[in-house]
């Protein structure tokens, strides 16, 4: 376990480093600029891979990807291989944790975080109850779709929930975010930073998912 987790971590700090370089250096956004367009296969394979590792593995983060993919693509676009690679990776962890329950989860994800979660699931029977908790567990969404695999809620509940939630808040983000990058890079940075500080003030008030049931 020592060992997967370090070369887990390895992953997610070369994945930071990659996607992060674009934005930051003028030489290293015109290469992957005239990358993307020379071989535009490359765009979309190497968001939606990435996108769908980083939900499936916990500990590779998927937000560089989400960021350079939004300085680099046409918004929509952005959007498209990011949600494509996300709800894969969503899928993929709710039958992993469906099929194989808590010996192969514990492989991909803390498993006192997948049972904090999974308690909290269980107390929302109703659709829109999980709807509610799937928005303002958006930081925790690895965990989340592990979870809602212990449990007995139905795929198809499931997965409405994901859509309802993934694909108008992806949208949102993705257009505002190219907004902002069409401004200038000091602006999109600003941008991200106020985005995450709202996210994080989302999760710190809803930190624990079972008082609020």
């Amino acid at each position: 376990r020592y060992k997967e987790r370090i070369i887990l971590f390895g992953v997610g700090t070369a994945t930071i480093a990659i996607f992060i370089l674009p934005l930051v250096s003028g030489r290293s956004f015109e290469f992957t600029a005239n990358l993307v367009r020379d071989y535009p296969y490359v765009a979309p394979v190497t968001v939606i891979g990435l996108r769908f590792l980083g939900v499936v593995i916990a500990p590779i983060p998927g937000s560089p990807i989400m960021f350079a993919s939004i300085a680099i693509l046409p918004w929509w676009q952005a959007w498209l291989y990011n949600a494509l690679g996300s709800v894969a990776g969503a899928i993929c962890a709710f039958f992993i944790a469906r099929r194989f329950r808590e010996q192969v989860v514990a492989r991909f994800a803390p498993l006192r975080e997948v049972h904090r979660w999974q308690e909290a699931i269980s107390q929302r029977k109703q659709f829109w109850a999980f709807v509610g908790l799937r928005f303002f567990s958006m930081l925790a969404f690895d965990f989340v779709n592990y979870a809602a695999g212990l449990t007995k809620m139905p795929f198809r509940t499931y997965l409405a929930a994901t859509l309802l939630i993934e694909v108008p808040v992806g949208i949102l983000f993705y257009y505002f975010g190219g907004v902002a990058f069409r401004y200038g890079i000091y602006f999109f940075i600003a941008a991200i930073g106020l985005f995450a500080i709202v996210m994080v003030m989302i999760k710190l008030k809803y930190r624990s998912p079972m008082q609020d049931t």
